[in-house]
Order: C-alpha cells, then structure tokens, then sequence
C-alpha cells in the first residue's frame, strides 16, 4: 500500500502542519522575548478578546474596570493595553499557547505515526489503538485550555469563556477509533491462530 496517493498526501500535510506549529511557536517566543525586552514598543497597544462564534459552540466575554480611588484620575480611557497587562497573566497566557501548540504536535506526530503504519500494512495493532487513546487525552486538555481565558490589567480584567462541541466530537471518534482499533487486533490476533 505504498502507492497510496491519498495516504501519501495525508502524512505529507501532517509533516507540514508540524513544520508549521513548530515555526508559529518560534514566532510566539521571539514575540513574547522582545516585548519583554522593549516594553515601551507595544505599551499603547489595545488588547480586546474576541468571541469565536461558531455553530456548535457558544462564548461568553466579561470585560470590567475596576474603579482606583488612589489616582487622581476617575477614568481611563485605555484600560486594556499591553503596557497595562499584568505580568503574571502575559506569562500565564504565553505557557498556556505553548501547550497547546505542543499538545496539537503531538496529535499530529501521533496521527503521522498511525497513518505509517497504514501505509506498511500494520493498520491493527495495539500501539495504534494506544495512540488513538493519547489523542482523545491530548484534545481533552487542549479543549480545557482553550476554553478559557484571563487577561488582567492593572485597572480591569477581561474573560472570555468558550464552550464548543467540536473538540468533544474529535474527542469521542480518537477514542471511538481507539476501541476499533482495539477489536481490529484481536480479530487480527484469532485469525493468525485459526490459520
């Protein structure tokens, strides 16, 4: 099965969406060092969290300002910029996006890893159906992660709480995929005994 067009194709886009996670994380982390190091470059910058509106999902977003009777001033206009980002949650976001990108290129290594062995004809093994459960375990935590968010300023907060069906379903089939996979080695393993 080696000639196979469409598999072929799969683990070629798998390799580059790797490639790609893995270059979108250098640009994170050089991004995050440099704003570290000239603060004053992105001070004025406005941060405002967005609703990713989606069919099978809903969002929620809280944005407030907290009111600081120790400033002469009684209200700011800009609340929500870079330079007033609290430390703690810049770096708490920062190792959340890490995470997340390091757990999507496991789901791919692992997918990659699956679909290689497709190709040399060892589709039902027990490393597979292991592999389908890790990434049922790796969605279910990049779902968690992704689900919510905390950016803390000085004067105000904003969350956004999201909630989508679509990593449940991914979820669900990778272990729904696991179980076949599963059953496939043991009709596999009763059928090199009948022989």
């Amino acid at each position: 099965m080696t000639k196979n067009t469409l598999l072929n194709t799969a683990i070629l886009i798998t390799r580059l969406l790797k490639i790609i996670l893995i270059i979108a994380a250098i640009g994170i982390t050089s991004l995050f060092v440099y704003a570290q190091i000239d603060k004053d470059r992105f001070a004025e910058e406005e941060i405002v969290l967005k609703a990713n509106p989606s069919y099978l999902g809903v969002s929620t977003i809280i944005s407030d300002v907290w009111k600081d009777d120790t400033k002469d001033t009684k209200y700011d206009s800009k609340p929500y910029t870079f330079g007033k980002l609290k430390t703690v949650s810049l770096y708490i976001n920062y190792f959340k996006v890490i995470i997340v990108a390091v757990l999507m290129f496991l789901i791919l290594r692992a997918f990659e890893t699956i679909m290689l062995s497709v190709k040399t004809l060892h589709t039902f093994s027990s490393r597979n159906a292991k592999l389908f459960r890790k990434i049922g375990i790796y969605i279910i935590v990049v779902t968690i992660l992704i689900s919510y968010t905390v950016l803390r300023f000085e004067s105000g907060s904003q969350i956004i709480a999201h909630l989508s069906l679509t990593p449940v379903i991914y979820m669900l089939l990778a272990f729904v995929m696991a179980e076949i996979f599963k059953e496939g080695e043991n009709l596999r393993a009763e059928n090199d005994l009948t022989i």
